[in-house]
């Protein structure tokens, strides 16, 4: 990490019997009678909402707890006026320097060791950020740490206040599993949020009233006062145009309801307002209404109109 202050940003804990020394024989201790997942990675003072100037241990899975009461066993003796941030690295207990520029947070300080930062605390810390109104922060988190795009930032923001931290503070302890509560709700807040144009319904976008359907004609004016299906279609009665409309797919019925409405004036145009691409139009309209043609004649017993028919899509 880039500084002006290009002196080493922590010290190497060494065999000198000071304080120091004293901590991490105490945490190596700790390590020694936990499970391989809840040895203590991490020791540093945090300021977040809730628990400003608490103690916490990181844990080797990514779990942070809060030292309440000695609930979690903190290795002891230290001085608790000035806690000292102590990072586990492959040489060696490591602890940051506080007034040096490259140790403000605790994801710098493990940067600057070249560690990557925990999940939960690159997520506790965009939290901070979002009750601090820093949307600067909260794009970075979005974009670095989440890899979306700018357009989440809303979102993981809203999402950030919600309550997936609450084990911290009502238990003293966040597992990693808490982001998918996290992630899950800012999922929900970003649909609630789509223009009603981006969203789907059936696998389809939602079409706007204003949509064009050929011949300067709109959806509205299509849809505005007109039946779901006029009640004759193609000169045939109810029972029948049901026969017909059963027997197609739902992507020619669509077309075929369509041609039914008042207003609409060719299958081209009932291909275009039932959301057939521009390029396919021509050959969609054909093909329904062919389709349509031989089953009609089918159920009028007419052998010569129910064979191949050509002509225009009209």
């Amino acid at each position: 990490m880039a500084t002006d202050d290009q002196t080493p940003s922590y010290y190497m804990v060494e065999d000198n019997e000071s304080i120091d020394t004293h901590v991490a024989e105490r945490i190596t201790e700790f390590n020694w009678h936990q499970g391989a997942t809840d040895a203590v990675f991490a020791l540093f003072p945090i300021d977040w909402t809730g628990s400003s100037g608490e103690l916490v241990t990181l844990r080797a899975d990514g779990t942070v707890a809060l030292d309440v009461d000695g609930t979690f066993d903190l290795p002891e003796p230290f001085d608790r006026g000035t806690p000292p941030t102590m990072i586990t690295t492959t040489t060696g207990l490591a602890v940051l320097k506080p007034d040096h520029p490259a140790n403000r947070t605790i994801e710098s300080g493990l940067q600057a060791l070249g560690i990557p930062v925990p999940e939960v605390v690159q997520a506790l810390n965009a939290r901070e950020a979002a009750l601090a109104g820093d949307h600067a922060a909260i794009r970075a988190y979005t974009s670095d740490a989440l890899r979306k795009w700018s357009g989440w930032s809303e979102p993981i923001s809203t999402a950030l206040l919600g309550n997936w931290a609450d084990p911290l503070y009502e238990q003293g302890r966040l597992s990693p599993d808490a982001l998918g509560t996290f992630l899950a709700e800012a999922r929900i807040i970003n649909q609630q949020l789509k223009p009603i144009w981006d969203r789907k319904a059936n696998r389809e976008y939602v079409r706007m009233l204003d949509a064009p359907c050929g011949n300067g004609m709109t959806l509205h004016d299509v849809l505005t006062a007109q039946p779901a299906i006029d009640p004759s279609f193609e000169g045939f009665e109810d029972l029948r145009l049901v026969e017909i409309l059963q027997a197609l797919s739902p992507d020619e019925r669509a077309v075929a309801m369509y041609r039914s409405h008042r207003g609409i004036t060719s299958w081209p145009e009932a291909a275009m307002a039932a959301g057939v691409p521009q390029a396919h139009v021509d050959a969609v309209a054909n093909r329904v209404r062919r389709k349509v043609k031989r089953l009609a004649a089918r159920l009028i017993g007419d052998p010569l109109s129910a064979g191949v028919e050509t002509g225009d899509a009209r």
